[in-house]
């Protein structure tokens, strides 16, 4: 919590997100994004995180498309947060405040 103090978050928004998973699990859940710009050590959860990597944008774009052709493993709230939000919010990061919305949920 030391290297992430929530008064260096940016709250931009929440989602609601819906997905199967495999016919019997899925996920049905509101997510709220937070950006913060910073180096930090990276020790995420083995029950959480099954393995993860830095990438440009470019690299990230060319991730996703090979998760659409089953050629990696990427979850479906992420790839649809990508595909809605990211890089427009990646092209912006010196001026997220233009895409807070603590009124609305957006629907995914």
């Amino acid at each position: 919590m030391a290297q992430v103090p929530p008064e260096e978050m940016t709250y931009l928004t929440r989602i609601h997100y819906k997905a199967q998973s495999d016919g019997v699990w899925g996920e049905h859940e509101i997510d709220y994004i937070l950006f913060m710009q910073k180096d930090v050590e990276l020790n995420p959860d083995p029950n959480e995180i099954q393995s993860h990597c830095y990438v440009s944008k470019e690299e990230l774009k060319d991730l996703l498309q090979k998760a659409k052709l089953n050629q990696v493993q990427i979850t479906p709230w992420f790839s649809l947060i990508a595909d809605t939000f990211l890089f427009k919010w990646w092209d912006n990061l010196h001026d997220l405040k233009q895409f807070m919305d603590h009124e609305h949920i957006h629907r995914m």
